[in-house]
């Protein structure tokens, strides 16, 4: 705090007024969109020189630029686009105490009859700001480190158990379970407890009703929850567990036959670094409704993506054998008829070198196209020092090129 303090008093000695154009152009709907593309284009120095010269890394200034209703996006962009840890530390170190007084993570409030609502409505210290919560865990999964990650879901969870303990007391609780509740406030609700408030969605609401059902899962949330599963993995584990054990087969089904929750949620359990286990146990839960699954417009992407999943062969060929009781049904739609070619039903039915000479084919494919687009998929994302090693492996190949040319 004294280094940024430091930093910030050198920048406001040499740009007197510099503090005060950002605040202001920050709140403005023009100026802030000038200055969101700034942070996105600027050097690295420069953008941390705007961050400290406009109060970003420090805590009261930052929760006013986040209460406001405009100037909240210009902090979404400065999180989207930090590119070293020292930035996103120092962040995070502001973030963690305005995520857990819990004022970003609960609802509006009913406007009053006053006129001093109408005077500022757009900075209420109440308004719900998931969007610099998705963000912040984006910003932690890609570019923080584990202590980060750690800092900001700590926070997360401490800033639900602040908002169940003010509901609570005006609900006028015994005063057993208040003191109960005041107690988990300062380690925070556990997993279980906020993954339906970060989705809006309690477990059990889908029982019973009749498949199609639209979700209404919080956008923010969701994507929240998606960066939460591509952390570390002792900090992502209880969230992959909490997700599977709190919600029942007809959840998970409606989740997975949902536009954002197979994009975040099912994404994140079967395209993230855990999805060896998560495609187990999601292959037990839904294993009588798979049929169903894949020949729905939304849900047969989820069929695809835990078939390639499946840790083992005997586990793909399984799945394989049970779809191809029905071709008729799989071959009756387009979805369908993805599903029986990525999961290989009818080279299944010629035998099984037919069937893993398909697969070696799609293998070979998606390489092919990995490559090409940069996206190889690296092992479990959890091994820092694997990908240090593999960055200074490519630094020498590239030191030995340049020799080389040298010496032509």
């Amino acid at each position: 705090n004294d280094n940024g303090n430091n930093e910030s008093e050198q920048a406001q000695a040499k740009q007197p007024y510099a503090g005060e154009i950002i605040y202001g152009l920050s709140g403005e709907p023009r100026g802030s969109i000038l200055l969101e593309a700034i942070f996105r284009c600027c050097p690295e120095s420069f953008q941390d020189a705007l961050c400290t010269a406009g109060g970003f890394y420090e805590e009261a200034t930052l929760r006013e630029y986040i209460q406001h209703g405009v100037s909240n996006f210009v902090v979404q962009a400065i999180l989207t686009s930090f590119r070293n840890r020292d930035q996103v530390a120092r962040m995070v170190k502001c973030l963690t105490a305005i995520v857990e007084d819990g004022s970003m993570l609960k609802g509006k409030t009913a406007p009053s009859d006053s006129a001093d609502n109408e005077e500022d409505s757009r900075s209420k210290p109440n308004n719900r700001r998931m969007g610099i919560v998705w963000r912040a865990f984006e910003m932690c999964a890609t570019k923080g480190s584990s202590q980060d990650q750690e800092q900001i879901l700590s926070a997360m969870l401490r800033g639900f158990a602040s908002i169940s303990t003010v509901s609570d007391d005006a609900d006028g609780q015994k005063s057993e379970e208040k003191k109960r509740r005041k107690r988990s406030k300062a380690k925070g609700l556990s997993v279980e407890e906020s993954i339906p408030r970060l989705l809006g969605l309690m477990p059990g609401s889908c029982d019973g009703e009749v498949d199609g059902k639209r979700l209404t899962l919080d956008a923010a949330g969701a994507r929240a929850l998606y960066h939460v599963l591509h952390f570390k993995e002792r900090l992502r584990s209880d969230w992959v567990d909490g997700i599977l054990n709190i919600y029942s087969r007809e959840d998970l089904l409606s989740i997975a036959n949902d536009g954002l929750g197979s994009r975040c949620v099912m994404d994140g359990l079967l395209d993230g670094p855990s999805r060896s286990i998560a495609s187990k146990r999601l292959i037990t839960t839904l294993s009588d409704r798979i049929l169903f699954l894949s020949t729905e417009r939304v849900g047969h992407h989820t069929v695809e993506k835990l078939f390639r999943a499946l840790p083992t062969m005997e586990d793909k060929a399984s799945l394989s054998a049970d779809l191809s009781h029905s071709l008729n049904r799989l071959g009756s739609n387009a979805m369908g008829r993805s599903v029986m070619a990525t999961c290989a039903v009818k080279e299944y039915l010629e035998g099984e070198s037919a069937w893993m000479d398909a697969l070696a084919k799609q293998r070979q494919k998606d390489n092919w196209l990995e490559e090409i687009t940069g996206e190889k998929e690296e092992g479990s994302g959890d091994d820092e020092e694997a990908k240090g090693t593999k960055s200074k492996k490519r630094k020498k190949e590239k030191k030995e090129k340049k020799k080389r040319k040298r010496n032509r």
